[in-house]
């Protein structure tokens, strides 16, 4: 693994605080990343692999969790990332808080990457004109089919008490809203998700987030889709089979 030329710490409108990795040389491709929860801050090796490939690596704070302003699911997850791809289309840099430095960035397409949890945050955005290519590993499809290991109720559960103030929302019940209502349900947003954009990675034997949906869901989003045999919840897209298979998909217009 190479070592990245700079690496720092931005703030995006509204409170989103995102780390930012920067290639040894830029191609016009950003990669923005939105995460499982919960879990940790940190996704440093994986924004280094990122930029080992060429990517401005950007991994922003969803609104209301850990560095970042305001209260988590008062909006949805899917308005923190498409606030900053917006953002850094408009604004082609972003400015280094620890030193008040002004980095220019080439936005020529946006490639979102998003897994478990955060796989409705980047399938849901797949529409934006400047975002090219969609990656959800694991993603959440449907909120409603729950996982043997993780059902809904352990999950909120835990992320509360093992998180604290990492995960800030502004009323218990805002954690509802993932299954009571449709604002970050994927598959019931379908006729705004543009599939072609689209690769998904899940294993068949994730009992966290199942598998299940996912065919049903791709044919009618017109995605592509690669189902592991084994592997659980924890994929890892930077594994040299898995980003073969993701390269590939790049390729296709």
């Amino acid at each position: 693994m190479k070592k990245n030329t700079l690496s720092i710490r931005t703030r995006f409108a509204q409170g989103i605080v995102a780390e930012v990795f920067f290639p040894d040389k830029q191609t016009g491709r950003v990669a923005i990343l939105a995460t499982g929860a919960p879990s940790g801050s940190s996704k440093k090796e994986r924004l280094q692999f990122l930029a080992d490939q060429g990517y401005v690596a950007i991994f922003p704070r969803y609104r209301g969790t850990w560095e970042s302003d305001g209260w988590f699911l008062t909006r949805s997850p899917v308005d923190d990332i498409r606030d900053v791809v917006l953002e850094l289309e408009k604004k082609k840099y972003v400015t280094d808080i620890a030193t008040g430095e002004v980095c220019p960035i080439k936005v020529s397409a946006v490639h979102l990457f998003g897994g478990s949890f955060g796989g409705p945050a980047v399938l849901m955005n797949s529409h934006l004109p400047i975002v090219k290519k969609v990656i959800a590993y694991s993603p959440v499809i449907d909120w409603s089919v729950e996982g043997e290991d993780e059902p809904f109720d352990e999950f909120v559960r835990y992320s509360c008490e093992g998180f604290g103030g990492a995960y800030r929302t502004k009323q218990k019940s805002d954690w509802q809203k993932l299954v009571r209502t449709d604002f970050y349900n994927p598959i019931n947003h379908t006729e705004k998700i543009d599939g072609k954009k689209i690769f998904i990675i899940h294993a068949q034997d994730d009992t966290v987030v199942p598998c299940d949906p996912v065919i049903p869901f791709t044919k009618i989003i017109e995605a592509s889709y690669y189902l592991k045999p084994h592997g659980g919840h924890r994929i890892k897209f930077e594994h040299k089979f898995l980003w073969k298979k993701i390269e590939a998909f790049m390729k296709k217009k």
